[in-house]
């Protein structure tokens, strides 16, 4: 299928602009992360479709050269408020910090209880340090 898509690219002339793309998917879902810069998808003939974020995602789409992308949404703090509690106080959580290339995780308590994008504070099991982390998901936060 990738293979396929590289021809595709090949025979049309280019690939899709992907700066534009991020701007179609910020016009539908403002909380929808970027595109990963590094795909070479196909330059679409129309306009992709972007469709409204359903489970957590939105979909985007080019049916005249058949790719399809899943663009994760992050959770907005009112959405987080309704969710379901995911971390409750007392619990050990991993903790994660990651950037361009790297990632660091330890081990922290919840200090309560908190849902998927709620900020929580969280306590060094080595010292009295507190923070604040974002719930990413079950047992997960990072900074």
């Amino acid at each position: 299928m990738h293979h396929l898509l590289f021809i595709v690219a090949a025979i049309s002339g280019g690939f899709e602009d992907l700066q534009a793309l991020d701007s179609r998917i910020s016009a539908v879902a403002p909380q929808a992360e970027q595109v990963d810069k590094r795909l070479k998808l196909a330059q679409c003939p129309d306009a992709p479709i972007v469709a409204p974020p359903a489970g957590g995602a939105v979909i985007v789409r080019c049916p005249a050269v058949g790719w399809r992308l899943r663009v994760p949404v992050k959770a907005s703090l009112d959405q987080a408020a309704t969710s379901e509690i995911v971390i409750r106080k007392g619990e050990m959580v991993e903790c994660v910090s990651d950037g361009q290339g790297f990632a660091v995780s330890t081990t922290m308590m919840a200090l309560e209880d908190a849902a998927v994008g709620q900020p929580v504070r969280v306590k060094s099991l080595t010292s009295s340090t507190t923070m604040t982390a974002y719930v990413k998901t079950r047992g997960v936060v990072t900074f």
